[in-house]
C-alpha cells in the first residue's frame, strides 16, 4: 500500500506541544546551511505522531512518544523516544518539528542525517519480518507540516513517506534499526549513525520561509518496537549553487571517459537527469543516447533490496531486454555478490564504490571492474545508479594485448600514453631492476618512435632507455624545459605530463614530444618511469 496521507488523532501526539523555533535556524539562507538538533537537551520543538492504523482500536498498539534518559548502558544521556506494537503490520511512527529562517520561494537540495539508539540485534526472525532489518528508519523534509488525517477507518500521512522499504517522494529510507550485536548475544542499547542522505526531490520553501523536519520508523515487523532519537541534522542547498555549471554544460560524457576517477563526476550528473527529466525519460536517454552509453561505460540503474534478493534491473543498457527482471546474482572469484553488496554499501553511505572481477563481455575473461554507485529515487523506491570502468592499467589487468607501444604508435593519446607508463610501472615494481631490460627491449614496450625509459629521481641519471639516443638527457636540461627540474616536479607529484622539443640524433629532426611519468620504487630507490609518442608529425629543424 503506498502511503498518500498521514494521521494523527490529538490522542496520540504524546509530545507536549512546540516550544517555538529551534535556536539552530539559518540566519544566512542565501548560502549552504546546516541546521542541527541534540535531542540531550529536550524536545527541541519536536511533537511525536503515528500513522496507518485505525484510531478507534489505538489502545491496543500502545503508542508512546516522549523525551526521556536512556536504558543502562547509556543512562547518562537522554533523547526523543517512540514505541509501538505493530498490530496492523504497517505502523508508521514518526517526530516532526519546524525549522524557519530558510528564504520564502526558495528552491534547496536537502540532506538529513540522523543518530538513534536501538537495542535490537541483527539476524533475528520475527512475526512478519525481522525486528531490526524489517523497520525502517525514515526522514523527510516538507513545505507542508506532516500530519495523520482519517481515510476509511484508518490514519494515513497527508505527505508520500513511501511503504516500509520503499522510500517516498517527500521521505527517503536511512536504513534500519539493526545494530552492531548479532541474535544470538544478549540485547544491548546501542547508538546508531545514518550519514546524510539526499531527499528525492529539492523542496520549495513556503511563504512564511518555513519547512517541517519529519522522522521515524516504517515497521512490518509484527510487534514492538522501541527507538530513541538522539541527534538530528538537515543540510540546506540553494539549488543554483548545488547545479552552477557543471552537467549542464555537457562536460563529462561515457566517451570522455578514461579512468576511474572521472566516473563520481558521470554518475552524479547521470543522477541529476533522472531528477530534472523523471526515470522514463532517463531509461530511454541511459539506453540510447552516446552522452550516457558508449561500450564499456554506460549508466545502470538497480533496485535495493534487503540482502540483494529480488534485486530488479531498472536500467541495463548492455541487454535491454533484463530491465524489469529480477537480476541474476552475481558472485566473483572473491566471493563478492554484487547485489548484496550494492545493497550493504549504501545503507551505509549514500554513494561509494564497489570493485569486483565480472567476466568482461567483450573478451569473455574475467577482469577487475570498479563501479561508482550513488543511492536515489526510482519511481518511489530506493535504487542504486551507477557506471563502471574497466582498468586497463591495474596490476593484473596490463594484457599485452591491449596495453603496448604499437598500439600507442598507431593511435597515439594521451590517455593510451598513461595506460603504457603505469603498466610498466607494475612491471618495475613487480621485477625490481630486472625490468630494465624487459621494458627496454622488448617489442611490446619498444614500437617506432615509442619507447620506456626510466630515470633515477635522485640524481636524474637515465637508469634504462628503449632509445636512447632520443632521450639521452635526464629531464634537467634547461634548453628543453625552459630551466625547471620535471624530475624534482614529476617526484613530487607522482605523475606528471612532460612536454619539449628534441633534435632527432638519427635524423637530425626536431621533434615535439609528448612524455608522461610516474613515480614507483625500485628496490629502494625512487625511478621516474616513462614514456611519449610525437604529438604532430615531425618538424624540420630551424
Amino acid at each position: 500500500m503506498h502511503r498518500g496521507q498521514p494521521l494523527i488523532p490529538t490522542a496520540t501526539l504524546l509530545i507536549a506541544s512546540f516550544v517555538g523555533v529551534p535556536s539552530s535556524h539559518p540566519s544566512e539562507p542565501a548560502h549552504e546551511l546546516t541546521v542541527s538538533f541534540d535531542f540531550r537537551h529536550g524536545l527541541q520543538g519536536f511533537v511525536g505522531g503515528f500513522a496507518d492504523y485505525p484510531p478507534t482500536h489505538a489502545e491496543i498498539y500502545e503508542l508512546t512518544s516522549d523525551h526521556r534518559a536512556f536504558p543502562p548502558p547509556l543512562q547518562s544521556q537522554s533523547g526523543l523516544f517512540l514505541s509501538g506494537v505493530n498490530r496492523s503490520a504497517d505502523l508508521f511512527m514518526f517526530l516532526k518539528g519546524p525549522i524557519s529562517g530558510l528564504r520564502p520561494g526558495a528552491v534547496y537540495m536537502v540532506t538529513v542525517s540522523l543518530e538513534i539508539a536501538t537495542d535490537t540485534p541483527a539476524g533475528c526472525i520475527g512475526v512478519g519480518g525481522a525486528p531490526g532489518e524489517s523497520v525502517w528508519v525514515k526522514a523527510g523534509v516538507t513545505g507542508v507540516e506532516p500530519r495523520p488525517v482519517r481515510e476509511g477507518s484508518y490514519l494515513r500521512m497527508n505527505i508520500d513517506v513511501g511503504n516500509q522499504s520503499r522510500g517516498g517522494t517527500q521521505a527517503v529510507v536511512l536504513g534500519n534499526v539493526a545494530n552492531s550485536r548479532s541474535c544470538e548475544q544478549s540485547r544491548q542499547w546501542e547508538l546508531k549513525s545514518f550519514e546524510d542522505r539526499p531527499m528525492p526531490a529539492p523542496i520549495q520553501v513556503p511563504a512564511d520561509g518555513l519547512v517541517w523536519l519529519l522522522f521515524g520508523t516504517d515497521s512490518g515487523f509484527e510487534s514492538r518496537t522501541e527507538i530513541y532519537f538522539t541527534k538530528a541534522s538537515v543540510t540546506f542547498t540553494p539549488e543554483d549553487a548545488a547545479r552552477r555549471g557543471n552537467c549542464a554544460d555537457d562536460y563529462v560524457t561515457a566517451r570522455a571517459i578514461r579512468s576511474r576517477e572521472e566516473l563520481p563526476a558521470f554518475v552524479e550528473c547521470a543522477a541529476e537527469y533522472v531528477w530534472k527529466y523523471g526515470e522514463s525519460e532517463a531509461r530511454r536517454a541511459f539506453n540510447e543516447d552516446v552522452h550516457w552509453n558508449d561500450g564499456q561505460v554506460y549508466v545502470f540503474v538497480h533496485g535495493l533490496e534487503p540482502f540483494g534478493h529480488n534485486t530488479l534491473t531498472h536500467v541495463f543498457p548492455p541487454d535491454p531486454s533484463r530491465e524489469g527482471t529480477v537480476r541474476k546474482r552475481l558472485m566473483d572469484e572473491f566471493g563478492t555478490d554484487y547485489s548484496f553488496e550494492l545493497h550493504r554499501l549504501l545503507s551505509l553511505v549514500g554513494e561509494g564504490w564497489i570493485d569486483y572481477t565480472p567476466t568482461d563481455p567483450t573478451t569473455g575473461l574475467r577482469q577487475p571492474k570498479s563501479s561508482y554507485v550513488m543511492e536515489i529515487d526510482w519511481n518511489g523506491s530506493r535504487a542504486a545508479i551507477g557506471a563502471a570502468y574497466y582498468s586497463p592499467d591495474l596490476p593484473g589487468t596490463c594484457r599485452a594485448e591491449e596495453v603496448n607501444a604499437v598500439a600507442l604508435e598507431e593511435a597515439p593519446s594521451d590517455w593510451k600514453l598513461r595506460e603504457l607508463v603505469r603498466c610498466a610501472a607494475v612491471e618495475v615494481e613487480r621485477l625490481g631492476n630486472f625490468a630494465a631490460p624487459v621494458l627496454a627491449e622488448r617489442p611490446r614496450w619498444k614500437h617506432g618512435s615509442v619507447f620506456v625509459f626510466g630515470v633515477n629521481a635522485e640524481t636524474g641519471a637515465v637508469e634504462f632507455s628503449g632509445r636512447k639516443s632520443l632521450f639521452a638527457f635526464s629531464g634537467r636540461i634547461p634548453e628543453l624545459f625552459g630551466g625547471r627540474d620535471l624530475v624534482q616536479v614529476s617526484a613530487e607529484f607522482g605523475e606528471a605530463f612532460w612536454y619539449y622539443n628534441v633534435t632527432n640524433a638519427e635524423t637530425g629532426a626536431v621533434e615535439p614530444r609528448t612524455v608522461f611519468v610516474k613515480l614507483v620504487q625500485a628496490q629502494g630507490a625512487p625511478l621516474l618511469v616513462g614514456s611519449g609518442y610525437q604529438p604532430s608529425a615531425v618538424y624540420s629543424s630551424k
